[in-house]
């Protein structure tokens, strides 16, 4: 049973390399559009993805009146 859960923790810790050293060579737009198509294969699938959040919005300043 041990031997089996070790196998299966090797073997996601394989694709995390893996993955990350594709990532590496990716341009930051290349890594959005990479994220982008696995969140649609996901979403596909009828598995949960969670929605990036979006950083708030800052008021704009009004101009001073003098």
């Amino acid at each position: 049973m041990n031997s089996e859960i070790e196998e299966y923790l090797d073997h996601v810790d394989q694709w995390k390399l893996r993955l990350h050293e594709k990532l590496k060579r990716l341009t930051p737009a290349q890594r959005k559009a990479f994220w982008a198509r696995i969140h649609e294969e996901a979403r596909a699938r009828g598995l949960p993805v969670v929605e990036p959040e979006k950083p708030a919005k800052r008021a704009k300043k009004r101009p001073s009146r003098s």
